[in-house]
């Protein structure tokens, strides 16, 4: 959390223990770690806008005028999270007895447009799919990190962290920007998981690997691009199996 202006209103507390007062309550309401932060971060750029004003003083055309500013660099998008992050704040501030009205009531809240992101459809799967020579130890082991791509939607950095899968239980371990997670695993994905275990004599450590080792995120796009380009496929990204997973 970056600095801010320590002015106290003798009955309401400074800015940073007020902020650090709204962590704790967040995170006790069971929020995700980046959504605690992002909130944290914007009341406290709000704070550091308002030349040491207390926050018992704080108006209504104090917060329209930073969201204003602020959509003078930023998208909708973020001046629309940045408005939910103050909206929360002074609400636990209305709740803890530390304001009597909350500022950011009355102000609307900045729409904006979500655009489609790509995903690969079922028949664009498929060729990808065809497109990897199972005669080969790469068509092999690409073949299996489409069908697990497609069959869980783990992430790219989850999937490099993959170790071997719990056969009984049918499911593996992964960890990446959520933490370490059990992902479960379908027929098609432990089928062809097993089959590249078995062709590339993997026994232990990191279940993905290249020729000179085990295989990173860099290396997972790289194999993506490669097999679009095989496939005629438009190349999406790794990240596209997720949405078409979901």
């Amino acid at each position: 959390m970056s600095d801010i202006a320590e002015v106290s209103s003798r009955d309401v507390g400074s800015w940073s223990s007020l902020v650090t007062d709204f962590e704790l309550a967040i995170t006790a309401q069971g929020l995700k770690a980046h959504t605690i932060a992002n909130y944290s971060r914007d009341v406290s750029r709000f704070a550091e806008s308002l030349s040491g004003l207390p926050v018992d003083r704080v108006g209504t055309a104090d917060v329209r005028k930073f969201l204003v500013d602020l959509a003078g660099s930023r998208s909708a998008k973020t001046v629309h999270e940045t408005q939910l992050g103050l909206r929360r704040f002074f609400r636990f501030l209305v709740a803890e007895g530390k304001i009597s009205s909350n500022p950011t009531d009355g102000i609307s809240t900045v729409r904006y447009k979500v655009r489609p992101q790509p995903t690969y459809s079922p028949e664009e799967v498929q060729r990808l799919l065809r497109a990897c020579d199972l005669t080969t130890r790469p068509g092999v082991r690409d073949f299996a990190i489409v069908t697990v791509l497609y069959d869980t939607g783990v992430r790219v950095g989850e999937l490099v962290s993959m170790e071997l899968p719990d056969w009984d239980r049918r499911h593996v371990s992964v960890d990446g920007k959520t933490g370490v997670r059990i992902v479960p695993l379908g027929n098609a994905s432990l089928q062809a998981i097993n089959a590249y275990v078995v062709r590339w004599r993997i026994d232990g450590g990191k279940l993905w690997r290249g020729e000179r080792g085990p295989l990173q995120s860099s290396g997972t796009r790289q194999l993506v691009r490669r097999l679009c380009r095989a496939a005629g496929v438009p190349d999406k990204g790794v990240h596209a199996f997720r949405r078409a997973a979901a």
